[in-house]
């Protein structure tokens, strides 16, 4: 299974009143590389009559993200299903020094469906799709 990542600056606006990354946004985080990957494999989200649904998300929050910070947000899809596949995430920090170990911000999993857009019903993963999860 082929690791991808992005990186990208945590936003002011992304706080909440508390002064840290609210729980809300770090699914943005995930959505933003999870169409970043789709893209990169040449599986667009445009015009098709199929396309992904999230069935499901496990995350573990296990340390309080600030601003400003830069982070890497990697995917790793497994397991892929007639219709299904998992995606395990990871939000770490960005770090410079190669002897400092990033910090893990949040980790889990998501389930995308592949369904027709019509109907809503399940449809196969696109070849393109289960290449990535059996490669």
């Amino acid at each position: 299974m082929a690791e991808f990542s992005t990186e990208l600056d945590v936003r002011w606006g992304d706080l909440d009143g508390f002064g840290h990354v609210n729980n809300a946004v770090y699914l943005t985080y995930l959505e933003q590389v999870r169409t970043l990957w789709m893209e990169s494999v040449g599986c667009g989200l445009g015009d098709d009559d199929s396309g992904p649904v999230v069935a499901n998300v496990n995350l573990n929050y296990r340390q309080v993200m600030n601003w400003p910070q830069r982070i890497r947000i990697t995917l790793k899809p497994e397991s892929p299903g007639r219709s299904s596949l998992k995606l395990n995430n990871e939000i770490l920090s960005v770090v410079d020094d190669q002897d400092v170990q990033p910090t893990l911000f949040a980790d889990g999993t998501i389930t995308i469906v592949w369904i027709d857009k019509s109907s809503g019903e399940p449809v196969p993963l696109p070849s393109v799709i289960r290449n990535q999860a059996d490669s």
